[in-house]
């Protein structure tokens, strides 16, 4: 066991992974160690217990499956074959995770994954961590105008990395191109950086209140358009990172979904890919 375990620091979490180095995760985590001569109020320590051979007998239907028993959470992925590649277990805050992994199929498929081996193991264990703090991980931007945080997100091919790539030319801050994560802080929220980048390759380790949140699309010119409550709520809900149904998960996301579209101005962003779209956003932005 190494006598470091990887520490960092991911939306005002600090996470220790036992059994872990940065050579198992890729470079875009560097920025993200943890400080450890600053304080954490808020952990989680995933214990990553290496290989069980009890996973090659094991099988699952569809590649998430969910379980509760005796008030601990089970969370498995299968490939395609139903093989149960690795299994992530803990009880609620989940501030104590254990992870363990197939002998052969977990790194079959994820040796080549963008984020490094085990980068599956920070985003899973953000999520559950997230979600008792009124946290969520998103697909999308996010971007800082003058210290006020927004976030542009959207189903693939709305133009993510466009919109990141417009603010970065007009010399705003990017947060990221891919995945903001976004938790509860005091009166509001707060829009975090993350070490999971897109195309344009944007990765800050930086923060700003939650100020707007754009549903974008292309579009002909720069438009700035209202969205119902319901709408919001279905767009929010829809690049929220939670890819397992399960209700034990899917309440406690609907209410922090409510509370976010009820607290945090949103609209839909048809952009042109230029400059003004920058500039139009600046102007719309609340004060």
């Amino acid at each position: 066991m190494p006598q470091n375990p990887f520490t960092c620091d991911l939306a005002g979490v600090r996470f220790i992974f036992t059994c872990l180095t940065a050579d198992d995760f890729n470079p875009h985590y560097l920025p993200f160690l943890a400080d450890t001569a600053l304080p954490a109020d808020v952990r989680c320590t995933v214990a990553c217990s290496g290989e069980n051979p009890e996973l090659c007998r094991a099988r699952a239907r569809g590649a998430w499956h969910f379980e509760q028993r005796d008030g601990e959470a089970c969370l498995m992925g299968a490939n395609p074959t139903g093989e149960v590649m690795w299994r992530m277990t803990g009880r609620a805050p989940f501030e104590h995770l254990r992870f363990e992994w197939h002998p052969t199929a977990f790194t079959e498929m994820y040796r080549n994954e963008a984020y490094g081996t085990f980068g599956i193991v920070a985003i899973l264990a953000l999520v559950l961590r997230l979600l008792p703090l009124g946290g969520l991980v998103l697909h999308g931007s996010a971007q800082v105008i003058d210290g006020s945080g927004i976030i542009c997100t959207g189903p693939s091919g709305r133009g993510k990395s466009t919109i990141s790539r417009l603010f970065h030319q007009c010399g705003r801050t990017v947060l990221t191109d891919e995945r903001p994560l976004l938790r509860r802080d005091g009166g509001g929220f707060r829009v975090y950086g993350s070490p999971w980048p897109s195309s344009g390759g944007f990765v800050a380790k930086e923060s700003a209140p939650l100020k707007k949140i754009y549903f974008i699309e292309h579009g002909s010119a720069q438009e700035i358009l209202p969205l119902t409550t319901r709408e919001a709520v279905l767009r929010l809900l829809d690049v929220a990172l939670v890819p397992w149904m399960d209700q034990a998960f899917f309440d406690p996301l609907i209410q922090t979904l409510e509370t976010v579209i009820r607290e945090v101005p949103v609209a839909l962003l048809r952009f042109r890919p230029d400059v003004s779209a920058v500039e139009a956003v600046c102007r719309d932005l609340p004060r």
